[in-house]
């Protein structure tokens, strides 16, 4: 039975041009869809939509359920297209999609949830050899997954340079100076921390115990500072009341130093590891030299290297039935319009003679290596000298207007290719038939 066929064909080597977060470099999606026949025969064409969603889920609290606890849709973009002559063999649509500045991008939170982007094409189709009605009316749907990644942290000194705050304990008794590096760390890093803490009026040390009479003095020392690297889980939804912490990373620094007027200083590199672990052994597996040279056949020892070798494998299985490809399987700062996930750094200190407290200090994870920084910088110039072109080209065909009612960008319709039942077509399609036969079959050109 005559059915459409439909496949998507990115406009570059990418499907998003821009970058998204970004709004001057005109984040986008650029593709076509095409829809052909199955068999080479026509078919009726009732109308063509076109939808692009992002899906957000959230996991249940409880570690034995696989099924989410609360997902919502957001639908960016959502478009029917008609057309005039509806009898063909298939026909190629440019379609181009403005993405929302705050669009999310995907993720899978192994602790949290995940978050996906759906582009979607429904074919109201009915076969022409039927009289036209209703209930004639078939649907193929194609549905393609969209990687969507922000260019918003970005772990470059640039950006985010170093920072530096003061903090007081519950009491008042003790000044803590924070000082970081790096406030924004890659899913793979080290946080460079240095801490001041001192007593904030007293200049030897040491408290009076007013039971002694004081005989003598007690030394108020610190014991330990512990450090605690933790994701959160904010709902955004107000009819949802949860919230949740993961820890991600722990750290303790002993130490026996007396609290005075004159600041105790410490300096900690704490380890930063938010990515899928496996996906981390095969990126470093793709980096020896087993992989990326190749031992010369003459080699007397290649037969026994070949032999010697054991190989510990494991088979990596996508949690999401295939649709987030590993590596977005990590934590990051993110948030869309179910949930958001942030991190920080909790510090607690341990006094002796004293009240122990806790400060918090905000972090930000970036899903983009510190060692692509430079290039991903260069792709953000590219894109925005291409954006200049881009409008103007779109200029020539309506130009781009902000949609009132979504606040978006409508890029204006481009003119499709429609393929008719004409021979020409047929032979520009590779529709052939084997007029040898009675009845003339068509000839297939892959088996």
């Amino acid at each position: 039975m005559t059915k459409p066929i439909i496949s998507l064909k990115p406009s570059y080597n990418s499907v998003i041009r821009g970058c998204p977060g970004l709004p001057d470099t005109l984040p986008r999606i650029e593709c076509e869809l095409r829809i052909r026949s199955n068999d080479g025969k026509p078919f009726r064409i009732e109308k063509i939509e076109i939808v692009m969603k992002t899906i957000e889920s959230l996991n249940s609290s409880h570690s034995f359920s696989s099924k989410p606890k609360f997902e919502k849709t957001t639908v960016h973009y959502k478009k029917n297209v008609k057309l005039s002559d509806n009898v063909l063999i298939g026909i190629d649509i440019p379609v181009t999609i403005g993405l929302p500045d705050d669009i999310k991008e995907t993720n899978f939170n192994n602790t949290f949830g995940k978050t996906i982007t759906l582009l979607e094409c429904n074919v109201h189709y009915n076969n022409i050899k039927k009289e036209s009605s209703k209930g004639d009316t078939s649907v193929q749907s194609y549905i393609e997954v969209i990687n969507v990644e922000r260019y918003i942290y970005l772990a470059s000194r640039k950006l985010f340079p170093p920072t530096r705050r003061k903090f007081y304990s519950p009491d008042k008794k003790f000044v803590v100076m924070v000082s970081i590096d790096n406030p924004c760390v890659t899913t793979d890093d080290l946080l460079r921390l240095h801490l001041e803490i001192k007593h904030k009026n007293n200049q030897s040390g040491s408290i009076s115990s007013s039971s002694q009479k004081g005989i003598f003095n007690k030394k108020v020392k610190l014991k330990s500072i512990n450090y605690e690297l933790k994701e959160y889980l904010e709902i955004n939804d107000t009819n949802i009341l949860d919230s949740r912490e993961n820890v991600l990373n722990t750290a303790v620094h002993q130490t026996s130093e007396v609290l005075s007027s004159n600041p105790v200083n410490v300096s900690s590199d704490i380890r930063v590891f938010t990515k899928n672990e496996y996906f981390k052994e095969f990126e470093t597996t793709m980096q020896e030299p087993a992989f990326l040279f190749k031992v010369p056949h003459d080699n007397p020892n290649h037969s026994d290297l070949k032999m010697n070798q054991s190989l510990d494998t494991k088979l990596l299985q996508n949690k999401t039935n295939g649709l987030i490809p590993f590596q977005y399987h990590t934590s990051i700062t993110t948030s869309g319009q179910l949930y958001t996930i942030n991190h920080a750094l909790d510090i607690k200190f341990k006094i002796s003679n004293g009240r122990d407290f806790e400060i918090r200090y905000p972090v930000d994870v970036s899903p983009w290596p510190r060692t692509q920084i430079k290039y991903i910088e260069q792709v953000i110039d590219q894109e925005r000298e291409t954006a200049k072109f881009a409008t103007q080209f779109y200029e020539g065909y309506g130009g781009i207007k902000r949609n009132k009612h979504t606040n978006l960008l409508d890029y204006p319709s481009l003119p499709p290719m429609v393929y008719g039942t004409d021979d020409k077509t047929s032979q520009k399609l590779n529709i052939l038939y084997d007029t040898q036969h009675k009845v003339p079959q068509r000839i297939p050109l892959i088996e």
